[in-house]
């Protein structure tokens, strides 16, 4: 009888070491399969995704975002497209969504995109009333998308969003949050008082969970900007103060930020960015007809905001208006630079360390028409496509 269980202790550890070689064989085919996915362009990635789950799996964990281009939104009957790649190699395809998000997401009332984040894209319904508007997260890349739970009014919450903004950072976790902010009407001190909502694709499971107490605060809630982790905004008011909400946090209260420095006190008669590239957030802020400014950024800590890149714009735009589109931080510093719009329809690259500049892209009409407070067309600010396969 011992000599029976023995063999069959031995047989069983035999297997067990047996089973251990083909998991590190497993481990190491796919260490290699993810060496070679990383060397293939985008493209390539998004078709082989759809080989095996395997492959899939592998693909879609892979940290590979990259800045493309610039995608431009306006109105005319219906919201229309276009897109600006960085790059001077015009033989690149245009990425998959132009004139096409409205086929691969269904919604009748056609789709508006309110904020790119690293890769994924927040929309909502166009032309739906604000009852029935519906929310997705999209991945322009991977044609894939995910309708968020709906909102609405409950527990005493007001109807009335003020702003919906997404947090997402893949190089820190593959899931990501959706921050929605509520006006509750007013307080004792005759101010507007908010509260959060939060979605999380992880845990939630189809609820927004109320975050917080109620608070005041005077921010332009339509337009936040993911970094650090947190999402934030400048106040609408020099003299008020900016904020940060991190929605990982435990407290889940915003926090106060540095506004950003602002040469005479008003935002009517500016020029303004406010923006993130490559984990770096950057304000902007020109005066009318000037053609010289810096280019500001908010250290890690949140203790102030320093002045990276000087700029002079005088031998590059004369004395035409121009708007800024957006600032991109290279891997390399020498390879960062701004895009800007020159009117009419002339977007320009300039280069942050060097100095030098290229057109990239000049049309007529409002093909790449970008809102500008001086001359006031009306279209959306351009959002920054970013390459990506992470999953929604």
């Amino acid at each position: 009888m011992i000599l029976k269980n023995t063999f069959s202790k031995t047989a069983d550890d035999e297997a067990t070491k047996a089973s251990s070689y083909v998991d590190d064989d497993l481990l190491q085919i796919d260490d290699l399969f993810r060496e070679i996915f990383l060397r293939l362009p985008f493209r390539s990635l998004v078709r082989m995704k759809s080989v095996c789950k395997n492959w899939n799996s592998i693909i879609s964990d892979l940290n590979v975002n990259s800045t493309a281009g610039l995608f431009f939104q306006y109105s005319d009957v219906n919201t229309c497209y276009a897109y600006v790649p960085f790059s001077l190699d015009k033989s690149k395809d245009a990425p998959p969504f132009v004139n096409q998000i409205n086929k691969y997401i269904k919604d009748s009332s056609g789709i508006r995109i309110l904020q790119s984040c690293n890769g994924l894209m927040l929309c909502r319904s166009d032309r739906a009333s604000k009852n029935h508007r519906k929310y997705y997260i999209c991945n322009p890349t991977t044609k894939e998308y995910s309708t968020l739970p709906r909102l609405v009014g409950r527990g005493g919450f007001s109807r009335t969003i003020r702003g919906l903004n997404l947090a997402f950072d893949p190089s820190k976790s593959p899931y990501y949050k959706v921050v929605c902010v509520r006006e509750l009407g007013l307080c004792r001190a005759k101010e507007h008082q908010y509260q959060f909502e939060v979605y999380s694709s992880e845990t939630d499971g189809g609820i927004w969970r109320k975050c917080g107490e109620p608070f005041t605060a005077q921010v332009n809630f339509k337009h936040g900007v993911c970094w650090n982790g947190a999402i934030h905004w400048i106040s609408i008011i020099c003299a008020e103060k900016s904020i940060y909400f991190n929605p990982y946090d435990k407290l889940m209260m915003p926090k106060v930020m540095p506004t950003p420095p602002v040469s005479d006190g008003h935002f009517s008669t500016r020029n303004y960015y406010f923006g993130e590239s490559h984990d770096h957030l950057h304000y902007i802020d020109v005066c009318r007809m000037v053609t010289g400014f810096k280019v500001y950024e908010m250290k890690k800590d949140y203790s102030e905001w320093f002045s990276k890149y000087r700029v002079d714009l005088s031998y590059v735009v004369g004395y035409y208006l121009f708007s800024i589109c957006t600032v991109v931080r290279g891997k390399k510093e020498k390879d960062s630079f701004l895009v800007l719009q020159v009117n009419p329809g002339k977007l320009i690259r300039y280069n942050l360390v060097c100095g030098t500049f290229e057109t990239i892209c000049e049309a007529s009409g409002s093909m790449v028409q970008v809102h500008h407070p001086f001359t006031g067309p009306k279209a959306e600010f351009p959002l920054q496509y970013i390459e990506s396969l992470s999953r929604v």
